[in-house]
């Protein structure tokens, strides 16, 4: 019994913006989810709701595990990083020999939960050695390029550059902040940076898609471009206030992937500015809340997984958000808590439960500051309990 009060006193109440956040974002991706495929959904299945009711069944799934994650103390991650990140290499090694990308009827993903196996592992793995350990390059750059390497080349075999490009930033944002020195994060940046130009200008697709964007917009309707300038045709169209709900045309196979990685552009069409804005103040208010989880942990591990959770989370959706305004080629990469996928939507719940047990552990425990003022006044309290004993 002692025990259990124990552990219960060390859990505080969740941060309870993020969470209302993520709900939002949650609540919208459904929105448009419905919106983007119902026409699909009829010609390929005869269902109109078919994507939206495989879609709920998911978020009810992550439901349940991000409270599961959100209850559970984050430090008992530690103890399965080690085998989470063996049996993700072993399903992305045999993924590479099948030349397949998706499992389970085109619904699962591994290289989504490989994100969240990379932060944990790689979070367990910095927070075990010292700064000074992290200096030196045969324990610190070395064994760290090795892990993201080989991770992040089994994910480009898939191919997927654009999700192996985000599992390398997150990693060497969470090996800065553990304490590496500049240096050898501009070694580890350059070097990555110089790895990824001279995979993609190997890769036929990936130059596909790049030489027309350097060069120049052709028919809306025919060659590479097709996909960027309609979906910047859609969010024209919203206007500021957008078309509303269900009113956009471009879902009607005008826009490819309008359900994936274009959603985005629907939600400008039928939503118009305000509520593109609003999607990106959310995402905001998400890496605001994460980042600041983050800095107020009190260990190691708990800070390197809420930053590299947000990151994740932050860099993936700026990706696609640059990718459909056309800011950087395109490079197919989901939403996160919009696009149509069921392991993407599931795995990034799970993500916001480890945060929010973070932000439980943080709120049980006082900051320094509040520390220190508690301590002052125990101080004046016990001098004026002993003013007026004497």
């Amino acid at each position: 019994m002692a025990s259990r009060t124990k552990k219960k006193a060390e859990m505080g109440s969740p941060d309870w913006i993020l969470l209302g956040a993520v709900a939002a974002l949650i609540a919208i991706g459904l929105m448009v989810v419905y919106s983007s495929t119902f026409d699909l959904g009829y010609r390929l299945h005869g269902d109109d709701a078919f994507f939206f009711r495989r879609q709920l069944i998911f978020m009810g799934l992550g439901a349940v595990a991000m409270i599961i994650a959100t209850r559970v103390h984050y430090r008992h991650w530690m103890k399965v990083s080690l085998p989470l990140m063996a049996l993700t290499v072993i399903v992305l090694i045999v993924m590479a020999a099948l030349q397949e990308r998706l499992l389970f009827e085109q619904s699962v993903s591994p290289v989504e939960i490989a994100k969240l196996a990379v932060v944990i592992y790689v979070g367990h793995w910095l927070a075990s050695k010292r700064a000074e350990q992290l200096r030196n390059l045969p324990v610190g750059l070395l064994p760290f390029t090795i892990i993201v390497g080989i991770v992040a080349g089994l994910v480009m075999v898939q191919p997927d550059i654009s999700e192996a490009m985000v599992i390398v930033l997150v990693s060497l944002a969470m090996f800065f902040m553990a304490g590496a020195p500049a240096l050898q994060f501009g070694i580890g940046l350059l070097g990555g940076s110089a790895a990824f130009v001279f995979v993609v200008t190997r890769i036929p697709y990936a130059m596909e898609r790049i030489e027309p964007y350097l060069t120049e917009w052709r028919n809306p309707l025919e060659g590479d471009n097709m996909q960027l300038i309609q979906g910047l045709i859609g969010m024209g169209s919203g206007g500021l206030t957008g078309l509303g709900p269900g009113n956009g045309l471009m879902k009607y196979q005008w826009l490819p992937a309008a359900h994936t990685d274009s959603i985005f552009a629907i939600v400008g069409e039928e939503m118009g500015l305000i509520g593109s804005l609003a999607l990106v103040a959310l995402f905001g208010l998400v890496a605001y809340r994460g980042f600041r989880i983050s800095a107020r942990a009190t260990e190691p591990f708990g800070r390197l997984v809420a930053l590299g959770i947000t990151c994740w989370i932050t860099i993936q959706a700026l990706v696609n958000l640059a990718v459909v305004t056309g800011t950087i080629p395109f490079t197919g990469i989901a939403l996160p808590f919009i696009s149509v996928g069921g392991s993407s939507l599931v795995t990034c719940m799970v993500a916001m439960g480890i945060m929010l047990s973070i932000s439980r552990v943080n709120n049980a425990e006082p900051s320094p500051a509040k520390a220190r003022r508690n301590r002052l006044r125990a101080h004046q309290s016990s001098g004026m309990q002993q003013g007026t004993t004497g």
